[in-house]
């Protein structure tokens, strides 16, 4: 975002894995939402699993469609901000 903005960013750190999981119970304590579709403490817990590796993919098959380009997350951005102009 430096690059593509030209403004400064910087990463804040809002707490670390237990502490995620301390704030997930909470809130599901509090607010269990058991009739919502997507509860707000869901997205958490996702993000959550993400950190712990459960969800780490140990094969990834790049090759399998060969006529995808990738883009970097800097094409992404520019192209998106670019948009906004």
């Amino acid at each position: 975002m430096n690059e593509v903005t030209g403004k400064r960013f910087r990463l804040i750190r809002t707490g670390g894995q237990r502490f995620l999981g301390f704030i997930i119970k909470v809130a599901r304590t509090l607010i269990p939402s058991e009739k919502e579709l997507y509860p707000a403490w869901q997205g958490m817990q996702y993000m959550h699993n993400m950190i712990d590796n459960r969800a780490l993919l140990k094969h990834l098959d790049n090759g399998r469609y060969p006529e995808i380009q990738w883009t970097t997350v800097k094409d992404v951005l520019s192209a998106h901000i670019m948009q906004q102009w």
